[in-house]
């Protein structure tokens, strides 16, 4: 039907499936919410234009998709909670709305950081009387800059590799950090997947076996994880 899917719908309707028990529909309602047309403003009739999937508008929100997953996985239902996965963090407008969201504004500072770097180094060439304020002001602007830019890599390698939030779903290796980070809430939905399908007790992990668990091992596989990596597992440090 032509009715429009605003956010507060769709979280209206998520709640409401979850507390039915009834979630085998939410993924999907995230495809309709992430595919059909939107409505033009101010067309009598009303007239749709297409909507892209993988725009960042189309993304699913993040409390959203954790009612549906913690739905899923209270289903008992694993295909039911993959679907959910791809249909929410997996979808490429899940990312890009994380990118607009919180890697947009830390790279706009710093783009204009060399400015601002550049104007207070001509400052403080002011304060000084043993160089012309030229040389000064060059010399304080390499220097601030390189600390900047430092502490600045530094802070993301240690964003990009942190691990301490990992339990059964790890990385593969040779991810690149960028889309480590892009995924990582794709990555904490697995793990949630695995633990609540796994053995709870930690030295019985890796013991587990069945079409299912296999099949969910391939999953993480084929998507750039491992699942139980074998070095990270308790007692084999």
């Amino acid at each position: 039907p032509p009715v429009f899917v605003t956010p507060a719908i769709l979280e209206a309707y998520t709640t409401t499936q979850s507390l039915l028990v009834r979630p085998s529909t939410l993924p999907e309602a995230f495809t309709l919410y992430a595919s059909k047309p939107v409505p033009k403003p101010s067309t009598s009739p009303v007239t749709y234009k297409p909507q892209s999937p993988s725009a960042a508008s189309a993304a699913i929100p993040t409390p959203v998709a954790d009612v549906a997953l913690n739905a899923a996985i209270a289903s008992k239902s694993l295909p039911l909670a993959l679907d959910v996965i791809e249909t929410t963090y997996r979808a490429p407008a899940f990312r890009r709305a994380k990118f607009l969201r919180r890697a947009l504004p830390p790279l706009t500072g710093a783009a204009l950081a060399p400015l601002a770097v550049y104007t207070l180094a001509g400052q403080l060439a002011q304060y000084q009387s043993t160089m012309d304020p030229g040389t000064a002001t060059a010399m304080a602007f390499a220097g601030m800059l390189t600390y900047v830019a430092a502490t600045a890599t530094i802070g993301v390698v240690a964003v990009t590799t942190a691990n301490d939030q990992m339990d059964r779903v790890t990385w593969a290796m040779g991810m690149p950090l960028r889309e480590r980070w892009l995924r990582e809430e794709e990555r904490g939905a697995v793990d949630r997947v695995a633990g609540a399908w796994g053995f709870k007790e930690p030295w019985r992990r890796g013991e587990e076996e069945g079409e299912e668990w296999e099949g969910l091992r391939e999953w993480v596989g084929v998507r750039g994880m491992v699942l139980d990596k074998v070095a990270l597992m308790e007692g084999m440090e």
